[in-house]
Order: C-alpha cells, then sequence, then structure tokens
C-alpha cells in the first residue's frame, strides 16, 4: 500500500508542537466511520476497535518494553480510560487481548494508517529538496525467541523451528508511506520483496525517486521500475557484468563530497537467460573517502552526477529509522504472535512512529528524548483532566497561581 502525497498545502512543522497538538489531528469522526465500514466492532463487548487503537498507541510509547501482559495493566489502569475517555468498569486479560490481536478485522488498522498518514502529510513537510522526492527503499527482519511464531521464514541453518518476518518499508521525506510484510521463505530473497513494494505503488509524482541497496541484483527488477517510467537509483556490485554503450565526459569542476568519480557509462544489463535487455541505464564508477571502489547504477540519464550521489546517501535515512523503532518501540520482538497481530503491532508502530517523527522534528530532539518527552505529556494531560473533573482549575497547578 501507498500513497503518495504532494505535499502542495503542508507546511513547515512548528516549534514546540504538544503531543496533544498531534493526537487532535487524529480525527476522531473518521475512526467512528471506519470502526463501522470494517465492522471491527461486530459482535464485541470490551475491546473495540477505538480502544484497541488507543491502547496499543499508549502503550507502545510509554511502556518500557511493550507485552500483552503490559497492555493488559495499561487497559485496566484509571489512568489511560481516563485520558482516552473509557468505561472504567472495563477489564480485560491478557489472553483476551492476545485473542483479539488475532481475529480483529487488519483493515480497520490499515485503513487508520493510511487516514493518519494522509492527513500528517498533508499538514506537515520537511522537504529536503525541491527538485525531488527522495523514497527510500529497505528491509529489516524481526525474529522470535520462543518458537510460537504462527508464519515465518526459518532463521540461519539451524532446525529449532523459530522463524523470522520481513518488513519491507518506503520511507517518504519525513514519513513511513508504504509497508509490505514477507513470512514465506521465498521471499527471504530482496530480488523479490524490494521490487514487490516498490511495484504496488500507486501514482508516484514525477519527481519522485526509489533509492534502495544493492540487496536487489536482478536485472529484470530494474527494467520493471524503468518501463514504468520511474526513477531508481541503487548500488551495484563493482564485478557486475554489463554491455557498454557510451562513456561519457565527466564534467569539469565535478563537486561529489568526499567522493571520487571516474567514470560515467551509458550501459545495458543482462538477464539471468544471459540476454541484453533493451533498456538504457547510466552507471556512476567512483571511490569513496576510504578509497573503497562504488558502483551506483540508475535510469535517471541526464540528471547531474552530484545529484545521484546525494540521492543514494539519502538512503542512510531508512537505517536510522529502522534502529529508532526497534531501540525505541519495541518493534525488536512480537506481541503478537499470529500472522494477523504481527500486522496490527506494525501499523500501530508506525502511527506512532509519525507522532513520534514529528516531535522530535519541531522540538529540535532526539528519538529517545522525543519518547520520554511524549510519555511525560500523557501523563500532564491526564492529571489536567483529573484537576478538571474534580472541579479544580488546572493553570493553578501546572502555571502557578
Amino acid at each position: 500500500m501507498y500513497w503518495c502525497c504532494y505535499f502542495c498545502n503542508s507546511v513547515p512543522i512548528p516549534a514546540n508542537i504538544s503531543i496533544k497538538q498531534l493526537l487532535e489531528l487524529i480525527p476522531e469522526k473518521e475512526l467512528a466511520a471506519l470502526s463501522e465500514s470494517t465492522n471491527v466492532d461486530f459482535q464485541v463487548k470490551t475491546l473495540y476497535g477505538r480502544s484497541m487503537f488507543y491502547l496499543l498507541l499508549y502503550g507502545l510509547a510509554t511502556c518500557e518494553k511493550t507485552s500483552l501482559r503490559g497492555l493488559e495493566d495499561v487497559f485496566n489502569s484509571n489512568r489511560f480510560k481516563i485520558l482516552f475517555s473509557l468505561d472504567r468498569g472495563q477489564t480485560v486479560r491478557y489472553n483476551s487481548l492476545s485473542d483479539r490481536l488475532a481475529t480483529m478485522d487488519l483493515s480497520f488498522f490499515e485503513k487508520a494508517y493510511k487516514m493518519i498518514y494522509s492527513r500528517f502529510s498533508k499538514e506537515f513537510s520537511s522537504k529536503e529538496s525541491s527538485s525531488y522526492n527522495i523514497v527510500r527503499v529497505d528491509s529489516t527482519m524481526v525474529a522470535e525467541t520462543a518458537g510460537k511464531l504462527a508464519q515465518g521464514m526459518a532463521v540461519g541453518c539451524k532446525k529449532n523451528g523459530k522463524k523470522q518476518v520481513k518488513y519491507t518499508l518506503c520511507l517518504d521525506d519525513l514519513f513511513p508511506s508504504s509497508v509490505q510484510v514477507f513470512t514465506s521463505q521465498s521471499e527471504l530473497s530482496e530480488d523479490r520483496t524490494i521490487p514487490k513494494t516498490i511495484l504496488k505503488v500507486t501514482d508516484p509524482s514525477p519527481n519522485t525517486v526509489f533509492v534502495f541497496d544493492r540487496g536487489v541484483s536482478s536485472r529484470q527488477a530494474f527494467a520493471d521500475i524503468d518501463d514504468r517510467d520511474w526513477n531508481f537509483v541503487t548500488k551495484m556490485k563493482t564485478n557486475a557484468r554489463y554491455h557498454l554503450l557510451e562513456t561519457r565526459a565527466l564534467p569539469e569542476n565535478l563537486q561529489t563530497g568526499d567522493a571520487t568519480v571516474s567514470s560515467d557509462e551509458l550501459i545495458e544489463l543482462y538477464d539471468r537467460y544471459n540476454k541484453r535487455l533493451p533498456n538504457k541505464f547510466r552507471l556512476i564508477k567512483g571511490c569513496n573517502g576510504s578509497g573503497i571502489a562504488f558502483f551506483l547504477l540508475s535510469n535517471m540519464l541526464q540528471t547531474p552526477i552530484s545529484d545521484i550521489i546525494d540521492i543514494y546517501q539519502k538512503r542512510w535515512d531508512i537505517e536510522v529509522f529502522f534502529r529508532f523503532i526497534k531501540q525505541e518501540l519495541n518493534f525488536n520482538h512480537f506481541i503478537s504472535t499470529s500472522t494477523n497481530g504481527i500486522k496490527i503491532i506494525l501499523y500501530m508502530t508506525l502511527i506512532l512512529s509519525m507522532l513520534i517523527l514529528i516531535y522530535k522534528k519541531g522540538n529540535q530532539i532526539g528519538y529517545k528524548t522525543a519518547k520520554r518527552r511524549i510519555s511525560m505529556e500523557l501523563d500532564d494531560m491526564v492529571t489536567i483532566q483529573i484537576v478538571i473533573a474534580s472541579g479544580g482549575n488546572p493553570d493553578l497547578v501546572f502555571r502557578g497561581p
């Protein structure tokens, strides 16, 4: 799934933006409409779609290491119910949460993510360039530790029954804009998953550039992307075989940072049957600041060399994003071991990541600090509601007499 946004009405992220302001951008009416259209609440007495949405959002934001028992404690706490106006008489057990994650309508969370991504990407932008919409594409693996995963890929060569799940994601500007979940052993190769994720994109803007690492080596995948007239930049192995069509003259005074470019070539590639593909590609050869050789492949035949190198260097942002969600949002373990539950947790993790990314950018702080302050602000919001409900003035508590 992918939702392209042109950012025509977006504005810079306000300084000192609060989590309260961000939560107000999640439309309650549209969440309610999603509950009705998806039947997520059909024959449900306690764990409604809205309740699960905010339980996962709050639990992922505030728990040190989120688990089903931790979510049980969160749901049964008065603080959580006061903050999101839930019935304080309702309680739940962790096994009920497990069953609900395994069976509830996934489309409610998928559509909620689509709605919130659309809202946030229209509201805010941190565009790095007016010339290109750079979409970083990469995968990360999460492995289980207890051998209980319903579906997944084998981990290494060990035959201990443990499995792993592969997540392939597009990072567009500030936000994760597209995601695919893979559990089949045949999808272990990036040649299968990254092109599949890219080709599921609908209507990218003409200036969109997909950038991915050399894990993709399928020449047919490069041709398939080029056949759609979509731009891409990737790295190739330096021993790659190709047919040289033309060696281009390098521009004078070429500025490429600490990289040294040795050639700019127009080439054709060979497919798996050793036949030349008709697509024309560009191969930029050079060495980085450490003297290590690199080959950059692109179908952007007229783009300046310095832009191609700069676009590829921005691929690193998605590595930082994966490290952030694994270290700070507990995405390095499974809360649910069912495929349905894994996907629900994924959507909610990405929704929370958007909140944190905006908060981090607006307050000019790091990921860890942003998450910690969001948790503290949520506590302040609960305290304010308690003071108001008790007939007091929260300004006297937070601003003094």
